[in-house]
């Protein structure tokens, strides 16, 4: 219910009792002319304090199915919306150069084979020659002492036993040579069994094909990227939105809020999420910087599809049918408030008023709190601020601690209306909760049937 109503001589004279008392000069000159009023009814009503944003919809559980070589594709062996099994094969690369590059290194891995063969047999011959040369050499022994052979000869039976042994040693380390060999070129053969693999390109899920973006002799090139052929998913019954918030609201959203959205396609459905991660990398564009927030969305009856863009509420906090005034009548009140008052409101005395501390508390406070004027500077200021949170933390009880932390989430705060009473208008103080973009909970005290003053407009007299 809404109404205008000319300002009596009474009416004025109680907002300039008032404006005078409080001290505020410009309001004065306001409240010193004829003026008028409007009025509106306190009124009972839902209070939702939203963040808005779009988003888009994707498969929670999807996959990108890419190329690791490249190649010319040969077959294709799935289209949309097929259901695919994991390890089915869903479309295959030419498999012709990769086959080739395998039948080279297997033909290099039995070469090999054969060559360690080979050299077991010189390893065999060389060892024989040595042990050959051991004997000529202790026959000569025995003849040099009954001086038959000259010492020269002797030398050369040395020489010649040596060699053979050095010849043997060689023909040994030519194994190993070839044994590391076989495993570089095993190796190789099994690198070129992998690439032929990869060109049968198969599902790694159960699932379905969302997305294909290949055809039958379409070339794939994975140079520099991954080519992706195929997205799948699991299934749609649950979905996922990417949205973007921004940086002035991301410190209101939380996990497991509620989320309220709809689609272009259903533009009178109503869907439902809740929060289910909030990143910290930050995304700057243009200078705008938001956060990424996932939302998680129940799909069981199919209607939502990959890719559709989401309009979002995320519900902050909300309080159902509470009393409630517009937000013009709180903006009325301050034009006539103090103009010390709200910047006492937002000091940190402020909050130890709304506290309502016993004399015990008030008297730890002054114990454990510096005096005034016992430092200057910014530096000084916090510290008696920490100082301050952490004697509260001690001496709040718990109704106390959950009262401080309405007033600091602006679940609770306090305000002023203008209220039409006896022919008059009167100036109270009330306790605030939450507002949304037209009205704003009043949780004390109770207003019921209550005109408030919702917009003042001053004529010269």
């Amino acid at each position: 219910m809404k109404k205008y109503l000319w300002l009596s001589a009474a009416a004025a004279a109680v907002i300039i009792g008032y404006v005078s008392f409080s001290g505020s000069g410009s309001e004065g000159a306001v409240g010193k002319s004829a003026g008028s009023y409007r009025t509106e009814a306190i009124s009972r009503g839902d209070i939702r304090n939203t963040v808005s944003a779009t988003g888009t919809l994707a498969a929670v559980d999807d996959v990108v199915v890419g190329a690791q070589l490249s190649g010319q594709i040969t077959e294709v062996h799935v289209d949309f919306n097929d259901s695919v099994a994991a390890g089915q094969l869903l479309a295959l690369i030419d498999p012709r150069t990769f086959a080739a590059q395998v039948a080279q290194a297997q033909a290099l891995l039995d070469k090999t084979s054969a060559d360690i063969e080979l050299q077991k047999i010189a390893i065999k011959q060389a060892q024989v020659n040595y042990e050959q040369a051991v004997r000529n050499l202790r026959r000569v022994e025995g003849l040099v002492a009954a001086n038959h052979i000259s010492e020269d000869e002797l030398d050369s039976y040395q020489t010649a036993v040596e060699v053979q042994q050095l010849a043997w040693q060689q023909a040994k380390a030519q194994l190993n040579i070839l044994h590391a060999t076989e495993a570089s070129n095993a190796a190789s053969l099994e690198q070129a069994t992998i690439e032929l693999e990869r060109t049968e390109i198969r599902s790694p899920i159960d699932g379905f094909v969302i997305d294909r973006t290949i055809e039958a002799g379409q070339t794939v090139a994975s140079s520099y990227n991954t080519p992706e052929l195929f997205t799948l998913a699991r299934d749609l019954s649950e979905m996922e939105i990417e949205a973007y918030i921004d940086e002035s609201d991301i410190g209101r959203v939380m996990l497991e809020q509620r989320v309220a959205f709809n689609v272009d396609a259903f533009p009178d459905r109503e869907f439902r999420g809740e929060v289910s991660q909030i990143q910290k990398a930050p995304q700057s564009d243009s200078g705008v910087v938001s956060y990424t927030v996932v939302i998680n969305a129940k799909n069981r009856n199919g209607m939502l599809l990959p890719g559709m863009t989401a309009n979002l509420e995320i519900a902050i906090d909300s309080l159902p049918n509470v009393q409630r005034v517009p937000n013009a009548a709180l903006r009325a009140a301050q034009r006539f408030g103090d103009a010390n008052d709200s910047e006492k409101r937002r000091g940190p005395m402020s909050m130890l008023e709304q506290l309502n501390l016993s004399n015990e508390q008030r008297e730890i406070l002054r114990e454990r709190l510096p005096k005034p004027g016992s430092g200057f500077g910014r530096g000084v200021a916090q510290q008696q601020r920490q100082r301050m949170e952490q004697v509260l933390d001690e001496v709040l009880t718990p109704q106390q601690q959950e009262l401080r932390a309405k007033l600091r989430n602006g679940q609770l705060r306090v305000g002023h209306l203008l209220v039409v009473r006896g022919g008059g208008v009167e100036k109270i103080e009330v306790k605030l909760g939450i507002s949304d973009d037209s009205h704003t909970a009043v949780l004390e005290p109770d207003l019921t049937g209550e005109q408030v003053v919702t917009q003042i407009r001053a004529t010269k007299s």
